[in-house]
């Protein structure tokens, strides 16, 4: 006995010393080098949900998968109608619900709208992904591994919640994880919407053989940053994080400005991957290949979705992301619904660049759901999608004058030339133009090299004198040299007069057909 408390009584200092630096490691170096926590994130929440008008709640859902369980963060908005098909929403890599706050009020108007955190972003549990136990050792997880985790969490989170059927959307590297789902569970997705997916073109065989691979630096510089997460350098930031973070996406900003004036998107979006550990960067990692192309493409793959299964891709016309995959699929999948809309206008976040036809689009495909037929969408939106690509399309020797006259419909026509004029005067009028002087001003000026008092020798053209200049170097006498630059002034002369002939006679009918006296015609371009 007296033994055990001495041995207690000796360790009490260890022990207390270790709580003492977890409790400060945990509280205030991390707290205060990576700015960002639960409760921050909770509040960030709380704010950007307030701005939903219809009814919302957030709540944890836990899932259990193995021996463990996970909280699924999951806000439930309660739509106007309630005997229609739910729409389910999964954000992108990095993302959270809170992203698709551009669309979720008028999706509500006609179903409700659910949407959740996936594991390791956000506000739901961050599982262990980057090892697992095999035979008694710990060993790396692989692709299968994640995308076997994601399938199974999302099938289990659906029981959970007790949805049958359901439009089932994802954006971003949530459509992978969506199209993932339906290789393997189909029966409660009636719709499956690709809001830009990521994970689906094949990685060329030359992605290496970029002429800027070819600098070592960057070669160097690539190979650290593929053994580091995605966001570990602004983590190193430490209390810039957020400042850089709000830098670097202040497209986001944009998108969000009619609801905030501030950075909450920004600080929402930093807080959904720095306060945790970043589970959810080390799943994408297993999952993608340096830089940005998947593991296995979904396009190798999507031909083993049920035939059953409608598909719609929703693709921004300037997005980084390739969208001719999925015109692949579409050709694979002869017979089967798999329809390809493109937003002119929207990038790869195409609901929220252009949140009115991404909503009105999804709204169609989700009300043809709920009427058992197939949505038909392609008329409509292609229609007006022309009529946007068309007022944004213009040729690059525009100016922005010109740009703002056809956009507020004013157009101002530039000026005719001499000949364009001719022409104008006579389908107005009908009168014949001296077809001599046209032909005189469209031909080419003929001259003479004939000293004065001499007989008028035939007249010769630039193309049949492009080698009758002065070499210098082949003159034998002065006075040749002198004959020859006086050939050369009269051939000046020449010319002149030629000109200002054809001027003055076309000036002259002008005015005598259409009494226009004061038609100035440049003689440049006469």
């Amino acid at each position: 006995m007296q033994i055990s408390v001495s041995q207690m009584f000796s360790s009490f200092p260890i022990r207390l010393f270790a709580a003492i630096f977890t409790s400060i490691y945990h509280s205030w170096f991390k707290m205060r080098w990576t700015p960002a926590s639960k409760g921050w994130l909770m509040f960030l929440d709380t704010t950007i949900r307030s701005h939903i008008e219809h009814k919302n709640v957030g709540r944890m859902v836990p899932v259990a998968l193995g021996n463990k369980v996970h909280e699924i963060w999951t806000v439930e908005v309660e739509g106007d109608c309630q005997d229609t098909l739910p729409v389910v929403m999964l954000h992108g890599f990095g993302g959270g619900s809170n992203m698709f706050l551009n669309n979720i009020d008028y999706l509500a108007k006609e179903r409700n709208v659910i949407l959740i955190d996936l594991p390791g972003f956000g506000l739901s549990s961050r599982p262990n992904l980057r090892s697992k136990k095999q035979d008694g050792w710990w060993v790396d997880t692989t692709g299968d591994d994640i995308e076997h985790f994601y399938t199974e969490i999302l099938e289990r989170w659906f029981m959970k919640m007790g949805i049958q059927e359901c439009v089932l959307l994802g954006h971003s590297f949530g459509g992978y994880l969506c199209s993932s789902y339906c290789l393997k569970y189909t029966h409660r997705v009636k719709h499956l919407i690709l809001a830009d997916p990521w994970g689906f073109p094949v990685r060329p065989a030359a992605a290496d053989m970029r002429p800027f691979m070819r600098n070592r630096s960057i070669v160097l510089l690539a190979k650290l940053l593929s053994k580091m997460n995605i966001f570990t350098p602004v983590r190193f930031l430490g209390p810039l994080g957020p400042h850089v973070f709000r830098w670097a996406r202040g497209d986001l900003i944009l998108k969000f400005d009619s609801f905030f004036s501030e950075s909450t998107i920004s600080d929402y979006l930093y807080a959904c991957n720095m306060w945790g550990s970043p589970s959810g960067e080390i799943g994408f990692s297993r999952l993608s290949l340096p830089f940005g192309w998947a593991r296995k493409p979904m396009v190798e793959r999507a031909p083993n979705w049920d035939p059953k299964l409608d598909v719609t891709f929703i693709c921004g016309a300037r997005s980084w992301i390739d969208h001719n995959p999925a015109k692949e699929i579409k050709h694979m999948r002869h017979g089967m619904y798999v329809d390809v809309q493109v937003i002119s206008g929207a990038g790869h976040h195409v609901y929220a660049d252009r949140p009115w036809a991404f909503n009105s689009m999804v709204s169609m495909i989700c009300q043809a759901a709920d009427q058992g037929v197939k949505p038909n969408i392609s008329d409509l939106s292609e229609a007006r999608h022309l009529a946007m690509s068309i007022l944004r399309r213009r040729t690059s020797r525009s100016s922005q004058g010109q740009l703002c006259n056809d956009e507020a419909g004013i157009h101002m026509p530039r000026p005719l030339s001499a000949h364009e004029l001719l022409q104008d005067i006579d389908n107005k009028n009908g009168s014949t133009v001296d077809e001599d002087l046209i032909e005189a001003n469209n031909s080419p000026v003929k001259f003479t090299l004939d000293e004065d008092g001499e007989e008028t020798a035939p007249l010769a053209t630039f193309d049949e004198c492009d080698d009758l200049g002065v070499d210098r170097t082949k003159i034998s006498s002065l006075k040749s040299q002198a004959k020859d630059e006086k050939r050369i002034r009269n051939r000046k002369v020449a010319w002149d007069d030629s000109r200002n002939t054809a001027a003055v006679t076309v000036h002259r009918e002008a005015s005598e057909v259409e009494g226009l006296g004061d038609v100035t015609l440049a003689s440049s371009r006469v």
